[in-house]
């Protein structure tokens, strides 16, 4: 039996990174990923064995700190919102790569309810926010759409210093709010 080489399982994630960003998790192609690693299809699923187990090895950092995220939150709501933002900010710049893996195509995947998890935390903590000040709850679920799919849009552009547009996007959306409402 041939040895699995670490060489090989990284170029493996290196091109499972770019096709899964590129197409998703539902039209990615493991044929594809094994041709941009320069290696058969066969022995791809050497290292493997399907196409969700090297999903799950490429966001699995930001799944665990997710979960971990979800444990630690503070119950009142705008401790939550400012925890939500340092937490926001910590993912992106440590697992940009992942974050937008996760959230730009994870349809068909045991993650995609990780996605949708985060947009149901940050919608209902908009929610408690806005209903402690007397605000319209309603409005929570677009403006939690716009935060995520606001950084997303800063973290898929290679142009300048994103981290930096992040953080200061982050800040307006969120801190911004917490403010607008008190």
């Amino acid at each position: 039996m041939q040895v699995l080489k670490e060489e090989v399982r990284q170029r493996i994630i290196k091109s499972a990174r770019r096709e899964f960003k590129k197409c998703g998790f539902e039209k990615a192609s493991m044929r594809s990923i094994a041709s941009s690693a320069n290696m058969t299809v066969g022995n791809l699923y050497r290292y493997y064995k399907n196409k969700e187990e090297l999903y799950g090895a490429i966001i699995g950092n930001l799944f665990d700190e997710i979960k971990t995220l979800k444990t630690n939150m503070p119950e009142e709501p705008e401790a939550r919102l400012n925890y939500l933002l340092d937490s926001f900010k910590e993912l992106q710049k440590d697992h940009r790569s992942e974050w937008l893996t996760l959230f730009g195509g994870s349809t068909g995947t045991k993650y995609q309810k990780v996605a949708d998890d985060i947009h149901g935390i940050l919608r209902d903590t908009l929610m408690d926010v806005l209903k402690k000040n007397g605000r319209r709850p309603e409005i929570a679920v677009p403006v939690a759409s716009a935060i995520i799919y606001g950084l997303n849009t800063i973290l898929r552009s290679n142009k300048g210093k994103t981290d930096d547009l992040a953080d200061d996007f982050l800040n307006y959306m969120m801190v911004d709010i917490a403010n607008r409402v008190a």
